[in-house]
């Protein structure tokens, strides 16, 4: 079954709840954390250490091109030797898909109405009966899944979907991480940064660069858009024997960027590096010089440097970019 354009203007949310009775991987406990892969995406979530029942609360975002499946992969994290595998599951969303092609527009269902139910079957690796529901405004399904190739472990999980609210301008936007200058110290000499995008009620996480303090990370996360809220990034330091120590947040609007790709969506007749508008730094922004929004390589992007805030020193340089979702205008 193939998606149509209606289902591709939306965002998949997985929320990785808990971990229940997970596999002991070191002396007496395990320090476990979650990879999500669908296709050629990777997502991952923090470490909760020596908790065999970790509580992650994370919510991850996938772009949805196809129904595919998702995998989800459990290790065990170690500091002196390769990461030890604590099982893996994985699910197709195909139902959950098929709920919200029919259910997209119901808003007279009364709260918590059961749409469908997903039984447990030889193939899948549900526990349980999962329910897929209309709940608070939204289609969500509620996941026990029961972790293979492992001796023992669930994870509990849940699916909601949101729709692009504005068709006419669907699409993803890119936040590419690309380095750090000149960060706080917070080891000895040190620090071992990453970095952690929110938007809403969603969290990406970057990796771990060691002893570091100009660290390149070189990474992307894709969110996708429905309404202009605020960025904010943080910066920590990676500990093992204690809490990560904060190294400073920036914040910033994407209004600016979104008008942009609204007014200029399909100037595929621009020369490159056109400037379409230049944002300024101010009191109320994180902008350490000009950022400029402009037509590259047939796309609309913006190149920021961040000072950070609530820190002795430390600028980040990331770069948004905007990508038309399948079946529309590239951008």
């Amino acid at each position: 079954m193939s998606m149509n354009q209606d289902h591709l203007l939306g965002k998949l949310i997985v929320h990785i709840h808990k971990g229940v009775d997970l596999a002991i991987r070191d002396l007496r406990s395990s320090d476990p954390y979650v990879i999500i892969r669908m296709g050629e995406k990777k997502l991952k979530t923090k470490v909760v250490k020596r908790n065999l029942n970790p509580v992650w609360d994370e919510y991850l975002t996938l772009p949805v091109v196809n129904p595919l499946l998702v995998k989800l992969e459990v290790y065990d994290w170690d500091l002196l030797s390769a990461d030890d595998k604590m099982g893996d599951a994985e699910f197709d969303f195909t139902p959950f898909s098929e709920a919200v092609k029919a259910h997209k527009n119901d808003d007279h269902l009364p709260n918590n109405t059961i749409i469908s139910t997903v039984k447990p079957t030889r193939t899948n690796c549900l526990a349980e009966e999962s329910d897929i529901i209309w709940t608070d405004g939204r289609i969500v399904q509620n996941m026990v899944l029961r972790l293979r190739n492992v001796e023992r472990g669930e994870l509990e999980i849940k699916l909601s979907w949101n729709g692009v609210r504005d068709s006419s301008d669907p699409g993803l936007l890119s936040v590419y991480i690309h380095k750090g200058v000149d960060l706080a110290i917070r080891d000895l000499r040190s620090s071992d940064p990453y970095v952690i995008i929110r938007m809403g009620e969603h969290t990406l996480k970057s990796k771990v660069v060691k002893k570091n303090l100009n660290p390149v990370w070189d990474e992307d996360f894709t969110l996708t858009i429905g309404d202009p809220l605020p960025i904010k990034l943080e910066v920590y330091d990676r500990d093992l024997l204690s809490a990560d120590d904060k190294m400073g947040d920036a914040e910033f609007d994407i209004t600016p960027f979104l008008e942009a790709v609204k007014a200029h969506k399909n100037d595929d007749h621009l020369p490159n590096n056109t400037i379409i508008t230049t944002v300024k730094p101010t009191r109320t922004n994180c902008l350490a010089e000009e950022s400029d929004i402009t037509w590259t390589d047939g796309r609309i992007v913006q190149n920021m440097v961040l000072r950070l805030r609530n820190v002795e020193r430390g600028e980040l340089e990331i770069k948004l970019s905007w990508i038309s979702a399948p079946g529309s205008r590239q951008m």
